[in-house]
């Protein structure tokens, strides 16, 4: 696999048999049970949580579903951080990294909206990206009733949700479209071309490899893409400047490593002011225990990082 040495608490992770990805159905279904078990905690926060479906471009029949956090005590309007959950493109929803969202909102001291955008296969590339551009938009036209400071709109995910994101600030820019202040990629998805150094190298990596990083972009870009849309893995994107502010997280043991790199790297080369935190002993799959001092010790980063984000962009 390489020298790198895995953080001991992610063992578990090794010991999970390697089925890679095959049925779609099957992995969504194995996602439940964790879920399930994160939304009893839910209770400990003392936030306000709505659920609201906005209509899809073009078609009023056609629902987004989005999860909206905000602390109680907000007065006025607040930052925002429109959240988009991992899951390879093809798994994942609303409750899928809900305690992190919380987290994010309770202590951030943000609103954190989380969209439910449509899973590959069944709506490859451009769907999910449309429904997120989509939510951004409706933000920024409803920010007064959502009450929300849309000169704070920041964009973020882990993974896929991640890629999301990213492609989600090069739209913004490219149309001219809402202003984003400031975009938190975790474990980047960026580039389906995975010819990176990590992308060749770890095949066996706990959780998610090679082979599955395959997979994802098969389903995301369909059997035979051609001409791949820079929306559709930002890396290709020949022109970053001109982005928002942004937060880097890499794994050390993780196929995407190197892309995570090479886009913070471009980044910088751009006039975009970057954060970029690699953490060499983490697999991709971390975040999948929460308890693991790592884990809480980068959740609690995101979260400084985030408050000094909008905090800077307000003048604060």
């Amino acid at each position: 696999m390489s020298n790198l040495r895995m953080d001991p608490a992610f063992a578990s992770l090794v010991k999970q048999p390697r089925e890679g990805f095959n049925d779609v159905q099957v992995l969504r279904e194995a996602t439940f049970a964790a879920r399930q078990e994160a939304s009893s905690c839910l209770s400990d926060f003392d936030l306000e949580i709505e659920d609201r479906d906005i209509p899809s471009y073009g078609d009023e029949k056609t629902l987004i579903p989005m999860r909206i956090y905000r602390r109680r005590d907000v007065e006025g309007s607040s930052p925002v951080l429109l959240y988009l959950h991992g899951g390879g493109f093809f798994c994942g929803d609303l409750f899928s990294e809900q305690l992190q969202c919380a987290q994010y909102a309770l202590n951030a001291r943000c609103t954190v909206i989380c969209v439910a955008y449509r899973l590959a296969p069944e709506n490859p590339f451009p769907a999910a990206l449309n429904d997120c551009y989509r939510t951004l938009e409706f933000v920024w036209d409803y920010s007064e009733a959502l009450k929300i400071d849309r000169d704070l709109i920041a964009v973020g995910g882990s993974s896929a949700g991640a890629n999301l994101a990213a492609a989600v600030a090069l739209l913004a820019r490219d149309r001219v479209g809402p202003n984003i202040c400031f975009q938190l990629l975790l474990i980047p998805a960026l580039d389906d071309r995975l010819e990176t150094d990590s992308a060749v190298q770890f095949t066996d990596t706990p959780g998610f490899a090679r082979s599955e990083a395959e997979v994802m972009w098969r389903w995301y870009l369909g059997e035979s893409p051609q001409d791949v849309s820079p929306y559709a893995a930002p890396a290709r994107a020949k022109d970053l400047s001109g982005l928002p502010a942004s937060y880097i997280l890499c794994a050390g043991l993780d196929p995407l490593r190197d892309e995570g790199l090479a886009y913070a790297n471009r980044l910088t080369e751009s006039g975009v002011a970057v954060e970029l935190h690699l953490v060499p002993s983490i697999p991709h799959g971390f975040a999948s225990i929460p308890a693991a001092a790592i884990s809480k010790r980068l959740l609690s980063e995101q979260v400084a990082v985030l408050r000094s984000a909008f905090a800077r962009e307000s003048g604060l």
